[in-house]
């Protein structure tokens, strides 16, 4: 009964999947932070900042929302209207979309699926010039 209790308490979270929580959360945190680094250097500018805390906020609801697809795609909507807002370029807001993106699909637990597709992202951003027009 206890357990039952505690395990109500967390939203149906069982003690058992904290690992792959963990994990979802350091993969959300690593590869926005790669993608960080990749899209600076290919712009020659610090345009993304504190991309690792923003998709490992998205992940956090994703997986506290219980794997709720909506939640996190309204939180992650009120993130990028926040980013609009501060009259940021075209291209910086198009990387804070991809590094949601990743949080969104670490969160989900998708990771491969999510490495993948940054993968392919990596690898057009490498042949397509980045025009700051």
């Amino acid at each position: 009964m206890i357990q039952d209790l505690i395990i109500d308490s967390l939203n149906g979270f069982s003690f058992r999947y904290l690992p792959f929580f963990l994990f979802q959360l350091c993969c959300a945190a690593l590869f926005a932070h790669i993608f960080q680094i990749f899209f600076n250097k290919k712009l020659k500018r610090s345009a993304l900042a504190y991309s690792a805390l923003n998709a490992l906020f998205v992940a956090f609801l994703v997986v506290i929302a219980k794997i709720s697809l909506p939640i996190a795609v309204i939180a992650a909507a009120v993130i990028l209207l926040w980013l609009k807002g501060k009259n940021e370029d075209k291209i910086t807001l198009s990387g804070q979309i991809i590094v949601l993106g990743i949080g969104l699909g670490c969160g989900t637990g998708s990771i491969v699926q999510t490495f993948i597709g940054l993968i392919l992202i990596l690898l057009v951003a490498l042949f397509t010039p980045l025009n700051e027009e």
